[in-house]
């Protein structure tokens, strides 16, 4: 019979992507992994894997043990855990990473960790989405707090409420005209926009609306950094397009901000996880004060 021993050695080749690297991981030599992975797939009557030289592909059947595996083995490793700790128990450290255009949400939830949670420590990321999702799937981060698309299945994602573009206009520039701007009469101003390091995020959204209405703005700056962008908008004559939780966040005591018509997309913040891995109750704590701050629903966790 499949014991946790061997499913854990197992789950470990598929991860490492091979018998060398497992065996370095786990502090092993791979001929006792060879011989988990032949007495496996014996038991179960099915190859695994494919080994073609340097090449070890997983099966359709493999996968299958894989994902099912890794979720058997995270609800062992979590249940300890959970036995021991109440709610009023959280402790322990978090690894979380941050979109930058994200980073007002964890101001606001750092504050209520402060108050109500002082055996939490929270050790922070903020970077670009994809080295986010990178970061998630090597598993050297809890969680991730990002805009959609993300660019794997093996991801479980919890959406929170969309937002809107605002414009925020420069101290140097004269004062708006009241209401909202339209998207025409935002391109007649030079233009800081955020932009992924690879694409697929608000820049290319913003492009393909300016695009599809036949309209060449002046983009004098587009950075993964937004605080670069909050920067210029003190020394720059222009205008700054960003979500509104970051726009109120830094500007909205001192700097005029409009919100932006005309768009036919909205941004999709939500926290990313690796699907059938074990996330600590101390991280899931404080997941859900940030869907709770968000108006969010319950975390989505597969």
């Amino acid at each position: 019979m499949l014991d946790f021993k061997r499913l854990y050695y197992y789950c470990a080749m598929v991860e490492e992507g091979g018998i060398h690297k497992a065996a370095r991981r786990l502090g092993l030599t791979q001929p006792p992994l060879s011989l988990v992975l032949k007495e496996i797939e014996d038991e179960l009557d099915c190859a695994l894997v494919f080994r073609n030289g340097r090449n070890f592909i997983v099966t359709e059947a493999g996968k299958r043990l894989y994902e099912e595996g890794r979720r058997i083995l995270a609800q062992v490793e979590g249940l300890p855990l959970s036995v021991r700790r109440s709610s009023a128990e959280i402790r322990g450290e978090v690894r979380a990473g941050f979109s930058t255009s994200c980073a007002p949400v964890f101001e606001r939830v750092l504050t209520k960790v402060a108050r109500d949670y002082p055996d939490i420590t929270c050790h922070v990321l903020f970077t670009d989405s994809e080295r986010l999702q990178e970061d998630v799937r090597v598993r050297a981060i809890d969680f991730a707090l990002l805009y959609l698309p993300v660019s794997s299945e093996d991801f479980a994602v919890t959406p929170m409420p969309a937002q809107r573009l605002v414009a925020v206009f420069s101290r140097l520039l004269p004062p708006p005209p009241p209401g909202d701007i339209s998207l025409e009469k935002l391109c007649e101003y030079t233009l800081l926009l955020p932009r992924r390091w690879v694409g697929g995020g608000i820049y290319d959204l913003f492009a393909r609306a300016v695009q599809n209405k036949g309209l060449e703005p002046r983009v004098l700056c587009a950075t993964q950094a937004t605080y670069l962008l909050r920067g210029l908008l003190e020394q720059v004559a222009a205008v700054a397009i960003m979500p509104q939780t970051e726009a109120a966040s830094e500007h909205k005591a001192r700097l005029p901000e409009r919100t932006v018509t005309g768009l036919d997309f909205n941004l999709q913040p939500a926290l990313v996880t690796l699907k059938n891995t074990y996330i600590s109750l101390t991280a899931r704590q404080v997941m859900a004060l940030i869907l709770e701050e968000n108006g969010s629903e319950a975390l989505t966790h597969a």
